[in-house]
């Protein structure tokens, strides 16, 4: 290596074929000839995945952190991991036969001494100008630069950069070694020994997998591990049961009111999940698995985490005694479901579009449906619930003019046609909160020799 260059945190793709997408947290570009990988890393937590093509293919890739993890307070299942010194030179290798990246690994030999070779090479790359420099946004000058296999020099917008690097950390700033191993389980372990968590656009939790009648799931597990040439991992989410919200053995009021205010649900996940940190831990997990979710969503369009994804956000905000009893959480998801709002744009195609018919419905009827809880609850005292949702309010009413104030819509009018004649409209998108039309609760006679199966008739 030559001496006059100082390596900063980098990731080498050796082999990697010309025309591969690639991307690295937020941004995507394609590969060229002359493209060996990517410089100037920050610190923190990055996502690397690639695909053989820009759209409808299988998507792979895997989380890493650039620095010393000790510093998110983790013990690392007794591992030693490396302090961020002089520089992390993560090196991934290109499997034809799968076409995807995966580490080089500390128990071969032939990995190690192919790791040697390429940090002995890495001056020479540099200076050929084969390292791409990280960066949180690129321009179109840039990318026209990269794809002409041209060395990319070009200007960085300051102050464009670190909003970009701001938004990479705010997405997530929940994420833990531990919450990674939960949800996507072990980690690889590189040649040096840090942790990457490997996940493709088809992994999946078992609750999200297709049932076709005649096979099981160990024959459609056989089948995708042909395809992709290894052993799909399986989502370890967080037991969102949204049928079931209410306590073992709650009957009559109590289970009813909790099929309407979902709070109990919400903290018995936080409480089951909290171990011995106290719920703040609980609630983090909430919150990094909405993270993560998401950010799976965006980069590989993997369909369970979208399912999930919008598990959790149905939990959360159909919950009324949790926005004042469980403000920090509630505000904080928020405040993510806004910043993650807006990079939905980011995803193929839209992020609403990859949920078919139903788009952006579902999530326009949980924020009618909060915000009226809400003001119910809040009844206008100071509330850092309401701060936060004013804001996300505001957002989606300039973005997508989601009016969200249901008494400011008329429901019921006349409408004159085309013709002249005129006909009375009414909307029922809101029955089933209103318990009106098909809703609407109806007295059955149960007859005289009827009586409830909950009503005891012993006589005491």
């Amino acid at each position: 290596m030559t001496s006059s260059v100082s390596p900063s945190p980098t990731i080498l793709l050796p082999h990697l074929p010309p025309k591969t997408l690639v991307g690295i947290d937020l941004i995507t570009f394609t590969s060229t000839p002359n493209f060996h990988g990517i410089r100037d890393l920050p610190s923190g937590w990055h996502f690397l995945y690639t695909g053989t093509t820009e759209s409808l293919s299988l998507r792979s890739g895997g989380w890493f952190y650039v620095g010393g993890l000790d510093a998110l307070g983790e013990h690392q299942d007794g591992a030693i991991i490396p302090a961020h010194t002089s520089a992390d030179i993560l090196i991934w290798k290109w499997n034809t036969d799968t076409e995807t990246l995966s580490p080089l690994t500390a128990n071969s030999d032939a990995d190690k001494q192919e790791a040697m070779r390429h940090k002995a090479n890495l001056g020479a790359i540099w200076q050929r100008g084969g390292l791409f420099r990280y960066c949180s946004r690129v321009s179109p000058a840039a990318l026209s630069q990269q794809r002409s296999g041209r060395p990319v020099q070009y200007e960085i917008d300051e102050e464009d950069e670190l909003e970009g690097r701001q938004t990479w950390k705010d997405l997530t700033d929940q994420l833990t070694p531990g919450l990674l191993t939960r949800v996507v389980g072990d980690p690889v372990r590189d040649v040096d020994g840090r942790p990457r968590w490997m996940v493709t656009s088809a992994s999946s939790a078992q609750r999200d997998n297709d049932v076709i009648p005649g096979i099981t799931d160990t024959q459609q597990a056989e089948e995708l591990e042909k395809v992709i040439g290894e052993k799909e991992s399986e989502f370890s989410f967080l037991p969102v049961d949204l049928k079931r919200t209410w306590r073992e053995g709650a009957i009559g009021r109590e289970r009813t009111e909790a099929a309407q205010d979902r709070s109990w649900a919400l903290g018995d996940l936080v409480q089951r999940f909290s171990a011995s940190g106290g719920e703040r831990v609980g609630e983090a997990q909430v919150l990094g698995e909405l993270q993560f979710t998401f950010l799976m969503i965006l980069t590989l369009m993997n369909y369970s985490c979208l399912q999930q994804w919008k598990r959790l956000l149905e939990l959360v905000l159909t919950c009324r005694s949790a926005i004042r009893d469980r403000e920090t959480l509630v505000s904080g998801v928020l405040r993510l479901l806004l910043l993650q709002l807006k990079r939905c744009d980011d995803v193929e195609g839209g992020l609403f579009d990859l949920d078919g018919e139903e788009g952006g419905e579902f999530l326009r009827k949980l924020l009618i449906k909060f915000r009226r809880s809400l003001y119910e609850i809040v009844d206008g005292t100071e509330s850092v619930v309401k701060v936060e949702f004013d804001k996300l309010e505001a957002w989606v009413k300039e973005e997508y003019d989601w009016e969200l104030n249901r008494e400011v819509v008329v429901r019921r009018g006349m409408v004159q046609l085309e013709d002249g004649e005129q006909v009375e409209l009414d909307m029922h998108d809101d029955d089933e909160d209103d318990e009106l039309g098909e809703y609407a609760p109806m007295v059955v006679d149960l007859g005289e020799n009827s009586t409830p199966d909950h009503i005891d008739t012993e006589e005491e």
